[in-house]
């Protein structure tokens, strides 16, 4: 028996531990990997010896197991030779094997099936391939830090959900989160303590801690409390990519808007640069930038909105707080609390605006167009004698909300008419049928009940309608421009006036309202900036220069 300890060895190189060398077998001990496995290499010799060996060889089943192996202490120490474990018949048994790792302190770590294999295959006169005896515990490293989010952000799995009903909207995908400026949108979590291996010596290894976060504060993202705590700064969603938080306000969609995108609802800028189906919604408040086709949609932006066409069906809507520029708008409805302006077409639309309402390049043909400061087009009408209206200098809130409350207390008043109509009949049934006196008291106190609430209600609808005189808001503009012709049949509003035109007027012409004698002044075509009222101003001005020339 040899032992060699190669202290010099590479930790990556066998290091060779034990040898036994005898008349039947050379068995060399190796240390690999670190000292993390044992590895056995035994050279069987042929000779006659061993052959009878062979021959010899009880079942596998009476050989001990490991619980029976004595336990090694220091009275082992030299008594191998001594052993009764190490049989003088067979080859190398699991036993001898057994004593020669515990001769060299390799208790903990033996593994077993792969000795009682190894032995196996001597005795069957297999090839022998080096074997590993006995194997080390590898310490686990920690868990690295990370950053727990207390918020959904993009590129996230959706979430469906249900309603009250249990109905699912496949379009309202939740695909991430609303930010607010100043919520919490998480904290860097600490790494945790590795676990500690064991070499084949039973000696400890000692194991790494995890690494740690670093998280990066992006833009809109303040980082607090020793830089561990992300908050927002601004509206908008949250991104997270590599170790950097951020919020912004601009959502892109490179694509159409499908049903892997759904609804969109976002508190910032929103740019589309494909396609939105019909029945889609898309909700921002920053402004929108659609360069695809929109279909039958109900837009809405608290900001601009630009795009290219709406082909509404008479469902698709634009709301738009700030001003709208399109190419197309076809049987669409548009409120716009500012300008309209389209390059090519409106058509079949419904299209109100608190600024100008100005066609570039073509026609206003069906609809009605509603404009505070003015309407400007190529031309108007059609020769198919489709309706087309066109209303400027007005207000079209006011004049939406005082038509609503108009209609509202007709409504009201033809209710309450109808209720009072009800309650005679019953208070004539009670005095003459007392068998049924008391089910027609019961509905009389409801019908008495109901008429409170109408009277209630048309009380509070009269004051609101008596609160809102009409108003002049800043910008207000009378005044319609007409490029090449006015076709016959148009309905024209401006201020108080109303006509019909009968007859096909050619362009260019600006029109405004006769203040003096009623009906409209046909001009001769000038910007929107000059006003109706600047127009006539200066036409009072000229008739009282001329009047005053004229007494001299």
């Amino acid at each position: 028996m040899i032992d060699v300890h190669n202290s010099t060895a590479s930790l990556d190189e066998p290091n060779l531990l034990f040898v036994e060398e005898n008349e039947r077998y050379r068995l060399c001990l190796s240390l690999t990997k670190q000292q993390m496995e044992c590895l056995a290499e035994i050279e069987i010799f042929p000779s006659q010896s061993v052959l009878d060996s062979f021959s010899a060889v009880g079942r596998e089943s009476d050989l001990p197991t490991a619980d029976e192996f004595p336990p090694l202490n220091d009275s082992h120490e030299n008594i191998f030779h001594s052993s009764p474990f190490l049989s003088p018949k067979a080859v190398i048994t699991p036993p001898d094997l057994f004593w020669f790792l515990h001769q060299n302190n390799i208790i903990k770590t033996i593994d077993y099936p792969a000795i009682y294999e190894l032995c196996a295959a001597i005795e069957m006169g297999l090839s022998l391939e080096p074997t590993v005896v006995a194997r080390g515990i590898a310490p686990q490293t920690g868990a690295d830090g990370w950053f727990e989010l207390n918020v959904k952000i993009s590129g996230d799995d959706i979430e469906l959900e249900e309603d009250e009903t249990g109905t699912v909207d496949l379009k309202n995908l939740n695909a991430y989160s609303e930010i607010e400026s100043g919520q919490k949108l998480g904290m860097v979590r600490s790494p945790t303590k590795g676990i500690p291996g064991l070499t084949v010596h039973g000696l400890p290894v000692p194991a790494d801690s995890g690494k740690p976060f670093e998280l990066k504060a992006g833009e809109g993202v303040v980082l607090k409390y020793d830089g561990r705590v992300a908050f927002a700064e601004k509206s908008g969603r949250a991104l997270l990519e590599k170790q950097t938080i951020s919020v912004v306000d601009l959502l892109v969609i490179p694509g159409n808007v499908d049903l892997t995108i759904g609804n969109i609802d976002f508190k910032g800028f929103v740019e589309i640069k494909g396609e939105v189906p019909d029945d889609f919604d898309v909700k921002s408040t920053s402004g929108l930038n659609l360069a695809g086709v929109v279909g039958a949609c109900q837009i809405e932006s608290d900001g601009s909105v630009g795009m290219t066409s709406m082909a509404g069906k008479n469902v698709g809507r634009i709301v738009c707080r700030g001003d709208l520029r399109a190419s197309f708008l076809n049987q669409a409805t548009v409120l716009c609390y500012g300008d309209v302006t389209v390059t090519n077409e409106i058509r079949h639309s419904l299209v109100k605006a608190t600024g100008k309402i100005i066609v570039e390049r073509g026609p206003i043909i069906g609809g009605k167009c509603v404009a505070l400061a003015g309407i400007e087009a190529k031309s108007v009408g059609s020769a198919a004698g489709h309706k087309t209206e066109l209303v400027a200098g007005v207000y079209f809130p006011d004049m939406d909300r005082l038509l609503y409350l108009r209609d509202r207390s007709k409504n009201i008043d033809l209710h309450i008419r109808s209720v009072i109509d009800a309650i005679k009949p019953l208070k004539q049934l009670i005095t003459k049928d007392t068998g049924i006196a008391i089910v027609a008291k019961r509905r009389l106190a409801i019908l008495h009940e109901q008429l409170a609430k109408l009277e209630e209600e048309n009380y509070r609808v009269s004051a609101e309608k008596k609160s809102s005189p009409p108003q002049k808001p800043v910008g207000i503009n009378p005044k319609i421009n007409i490029h090449n012709k006015l076709l016959e049949g148009v309905k024209i509003t401006l201020g108080s006036s109303c006509e019909e035109i009968k007859i096909e007027r050619r362009g260019p012409l600006s029109i405004i309202e006769n203040t003096v004698a009623g009906g409209f002044r046909y001009l001769g075509l000038s910007k929107l900036a000059v006003t109706a009222g600047i127009i006539e101003q200066e036409m009072f001005a000229e008739v009282s220069d001329s009047d005053t020339n004229s007494e001299d």
